[in-house]
């Protein structure tokens, strides 16, 4: 009785193809685990309904500009985030085992598509609730699209003092929004007669680690030397050494 538990709860069948699925198994091409929605299709199954996928232009081009949740028109110049931009519906919601194919597609409104969540492809939305929305839509005409980033050669969305948020964090961290320019670093090391490639600060390893050490003295008492490991200088961390093996 137990083991017949735990199987239902690691193990499924696909949806569509009713392949068995392992729960506990990471997705094919990553890491983590199934999500809730990944474990309703096998690898095979939900890679070749996502290629299938169409947009929402595609979608208006193939079943023209009604909504299929209301029944009206979806205006083409509606972008989000108004709620009469068009929107692709998964008929049967994916939540239930729906794909990505064309069949299962189906152009509607934001509002619509947020409305009908996962319920079944059976549910349509009353008319006479987004007839308002349409009218206001028809009276003030189209929403002129959100301004974009005043930089040159940049078309993103305005994040805030005019420009995106890429520009945004610039201004922020250097005060401008062109990066400052970086001195050029050597490739081997700057210490005299030294060819080495550089490891930080423009100094080999070797260099580095005397760099390091610089202005360190010997831990043990009444010495002066350099220290070189542990905080010793080399004598006295040879003579620790010798006391630790003998």
């Amino acid at each position: 009785m137990a083991r017949r538990h735990a199987d239902a709860a690691t193990f499924g069948a696909c949806a569509q193809c009713g392949t068995r699925i392992d729960y506990l198994a990471p997705a094919n091409g990553s890491s983590r685990r199934l999500t809730p929605v990944s474990k309703r299709l096998c690898d095979n199954c939900r890679h070749r309904s996502a290629s299938l996928y169409l947009s929402a232009n595609a979608l208006r081009a193939r079943d023209g500009d009604t909504c299929s949740l209301c029944g009206l028109f979806v205006p083409q110049n509606a972008v989000k985030p108004h709620p009469l931009a068009a929107e692709v519906d998964h008929v049967l919601p994916i939540s239930m085992g729906g794909t990505h194919d064309p069949v299962n597609l189906a152009l509607a409104h934001k509002t619509c598509n947020i409305k009908k969540g996962n319920r079944p492809p059976s549910w349509k939305r009353d008319p006479d609730e987004v007839e308002p929305l349409l009218a206001d839509w028809r009276s003030s005409g189209p929403i002129p699209p959100p301004p974009s980033c005043s930089v040159e050669d940049c078309d993103r969305r305005v994040e805030s003092a005019g420009v995106c948020s890429t520009y945004r964090w610039r201004l922020r961290k250097y005060g401008s929004t062109d990066l400052p320019l970086r001195p050029e670093r050597p490739s081997h090391c700057t210490a005299a007669d030294c060819d080495k490639l550089v490891r930080a600060k423009g100094l080999c390893r070797s260099h580095y680690a005397r760099h390091l050490r610089a202005g360190t003295k010997c831990t043990e008492s009444s010495c002066e030397r350099e220290s070189n490991t542990r905080g010793l200088c080399k004598p006295h961390y040879n003579q620790w050494l010798a006391r630790r093996h003998s």
